[in-house]
């Protein structure tokens, strides 16, 4: 079968969630005898090489806040008509706004939803809008829609009438890291409390900085991420004093940074299926986040929660779980053992395989 992926940045992953989902599902269905072609975009992919499954597409488009994804998606769709493809894959709500094009070519569509991108407190009236258009047109024109947590897809099934499928994300379990790469910044393993992520309104880094202040600790905070010129940015810059913040980090190094943690922790308040408490969990770290739905349905009681937006719980819980090597040590192996268990990137392909082959032939009949 010959796949179109359409509405990630391009592969190899960077930074993006979306981009990394997209590469493992490459991976998996390229293993399988598939023929995957991943659409991309040229400013992105700058200097990455090329994937390590797949082939790589990158159309024109216009880089900018509010330009970048409708004009690459545009270009990718009207491409994606000349490649005889056998179904279109669209991730994200705003990508499927233009879903209309390969439907008028009557190319079966499967749509994922990674998360409620409507609810990113970045975007602007307007642009949520837009988004939830997307959503709409996507919800209505796709043979088969999917969404990587069980909240989010019971809520868009009750929401549009329609099934919405739940294929959760996957992560690649690990084998032993070596300490050797993070001595640059002079951590210890055991030695810090680590955050990765976007550095945007909703993942509240802002609320952990000001709570770091208070938790009494010989240990550092590194904050894996890219700070931009942003007005969030810098106000979590400013709150940072003290904090390590080391850039976004890939490959070996962010797996070395997952390895050497005392605790991971994730404060956002909006998430699909949170790649990185995966990655997190299958270093066999100890996790605290802030207490969603998204991230009960997926780690249940393997991991530690505070109220979102609660500083008072979120430094006692800190305090505590730094303080008990036994209770993180526990947690660690629990969430290990359930992410090894439940989530394979396999059984998302497998998942995704499945559907494919019921639109096209839903389409042949």
């Amino acid at each position: 079968m010959r796949i179109a992926m359409i509405g990630s940045r391009g592969i190899p992953a960077r930074v993006g969630g979306v981009e990394r989902v997209v590469e493992a599902l490459a991976r998996e269905l390229c293993a399988r005898s598939h023929e995957v072609l991943v659409y991309g975009r040229g400013w992105y992919l700058a200097g990455a090489g090329p994937p390590a499954a797949g082939k790589l597409i990158v159309t024109a488009g216009l880089k900018g806040k509010h330009l970048d994804t409708i004009t690459h998606t545009a270009t990718a769709m009207w491409d994606v008509l000349r490649r005889g493809v056998d179904v279109v894959h669209v991730h994200s709500p705003g990508p499927a706004i233009l879903s209309w094009i390969p439907r008028l070519a009557s190319l079966p569509i499967v749509l994922t939803v990674h998360a409620p991108d409507w609810r990113r407190e970045k975007w602007s009236a307007p642009a949520k809008v837009m988004l939830r258009l997307g959503l709409g047109c996507g919800m209505r024109l796709a043979d088969a829609v999917t969404a990587v947590s069980a909240p989010l897809a019971a809520e868009l099934t009750e929401k549009f009438g329609r099934e919405v499928v739940h294929v959760p994300n996957g992560v690649d379990v690990p084998g032993p890291q070596q300490a050797g790469g993070i001595a640059r910044w002079n951590l210890r393993p055991d030695g810090y409390v680590l955050y990765v992520g976007r550095i945007v309104p909703e993942k509240r880094l802002d609320l952990l900085l000001s709570a770091w202040s208070r938790v009494a600790t010989e240990r550092k905070l590194v904050v894996v991420g890219e700070l931009d010129s942003s007005r969030y940015c810098r106000a979590c810059k400013a709150l940072g004093a003290g904090v390590l913040f080391v850039g976004p980090q890939y490959g070996v190094t962010l797996a070395e940074l997952y390895a050497g943690a005392a605790l991971v922790v994730q404060p956002s308040v909006l998430e699909g299926m949170s790649l990185v408490l995966l990655e997190a969990a299958a270093h066999g770290r100890c996790i605290l986040a802030a207490d969603i739905r998204e991230n009960r349905s997926v780690f249940g009681d393997s991991i530690l929660y505070f109220s979102k937006d609660r500083i008072d719980e979120l430094i006692r819980e800190m305090r505590r779980s730094l303080s008990e090597d036994s209770l993180r040590e526990d947690l660690g192996r629990k969430a290990n053992a359930q992410v090894a268990r439940e989530y394979a990137w396999a059984h998302a392909a497998s998942a995704m395989e499945e559907l494919y082959n019921r639109v096209v032939r839903g389409r042949r009949r």
